[in-house]
């Protein structure tokens, strides 16, 4: 027969681990690109800040955690587009 001491971690941790799941899903949304306004660059200036946005979220230096990983990709990407002329 178990003991009531046996379930005391087991419930508090099914609810964490989902939990936990879709804050870190939260946390790597936060450094998206996509609100970054490309609508007046150059198409093939920007392909290339992209192409170089992948290639640093996919395997670029890994700074401290993942998210500063994408922070910087992120914030490398903003300034790329920024040098892009326009249409």
């Amino acid at each position: 027969m178990p003991h009531k001491e046996d379930n005391f971690f087991e419930a508090p941790m099914k609810k964490l681990v989902p939990l936990l799941i879709i804050l870190f899903g939260l946390i790597g949304c936060a450094y998206s690109i996509k609100d970054i306004d490309v609508s007046n660059s150059d198409p093939n200036c920007v392909r290339e800040c992209s192409n170089t946005y992948s290639s640093c979220v996919s395997g670029g230096n890994q700074v401290g955690a993942k998210t500063e990983t994408l922070r910087a990709c992120r914030e490398a990407y903003g300034v790329c587009v920024s040098t892009c002329p326009s249409k």
